[in-house]
């Protein structure tokens, strides 16, 4: 009898556990927003160990919590200015209980806090570093400049060659500016070593993006290559289908 109470209590154990775990993990997407403010941190950490043993970079699109797993990607928006910015957890912090996280300096920038110090915002758990929570959205690279395009139909006749595109822009209204402003980001990214840049420059919602990248890693292999050529680069989620190309090489 006292056998099989504990083989009883054994499986009883293990059902519980996996219970918890399973309903923990539900939890963290279930409840996916969360409001109230963050604050960041930069120089005086820059270059030292962080909580899951990576060497910190201020630069890159990372943030401390006190709790969610080290790989956790977050959205961070805004709300005083509507910026936002995906981020990965990879430190533990804050210290002070006012802030629900610390942003990386990068991430400070992308939304545009680092100068206020801290900001009010509203934190989405979208996943971990392997993939995202909403399968259908893809990782884009904003980089901060507005651009008007003709219609989405006129934009699918540039030719498979950038440099014919030009007698393109120079029949529609304003187009050669559109044109040249491109032409100037291909040449910076070229410089940043990023050597598909045309292929890889979009418009979403009249914002000059680079994408689609299919994970956090490779979007935050490219961002660290522009962190400073565009320090207000963010990461965003979107569909694909939202994104227009401006290029093809």
């Amino acid at each position: 009898m006292k056998k099989l109470t504990y083989c009883f209590n054994k499986i009883l154990f293990f059902v519980l556990t996996f219970l918890f775990a399973f309903l923990h993990a539900d939890f963290l997407f279930a409840q996916e927003e969360y409001n109230g403010s963050v604050s960041w941190y930069g120089p005086g950490f820059h270059a030292r160990t962080t909580a899951n043993g990576e060497a910190y970079d201020m630069y890159m699109l990372t943030a401390a919590h006190r709790e969610w797993k080290f790989g956790t990607l977050v959205e961070v928006y805004n709300k005083k200015n509507k910026r936002k910015c995906i981020i990965r957890v990879n430190d533990r912090g804050p210290v002070s209980k006012s802030f629900l996280m610390d942003l990386s300096y990068g991430a400070a920038m992308a939304i545009s806090s680092a100068e206020a110090g801290t900001a009010n915002v509203r934190l989405t758990v979208v996943g971990n570093e392997s993939g995202v929570y909403d399968k259908e959205k893809l990782f884009f690279l904003y980089l901060d400049d507005k651009i008007i395009l003709p219609q989405n139909a006129d934009v699918e006749n540039f030719t498979e060659d950038f440099a014919d595109n030009e007698a393109y822009f120079k029949n529609i209204a304003g187009g050669i500016e559109i044109f040249q402003r491109i032409n100037k980001h291909i040449k910076r990214l070229y410089q940043a070593h990023i050597e598909n840049a045309p292929s890889l420059l979009v418009s979403i919602d009249k914002r000059i993006c680079l994408g689609p990248y299919q994970t956090f890693k490779d979007a935050q292999a490219d961002y660290h290559k522009i962190a400073t050529l565009y320090p207000h680069a963010a990461l965003w989620l979107e569909k694909a289908n939202k994104a227009i190309p401006l290029a093809v090489e």
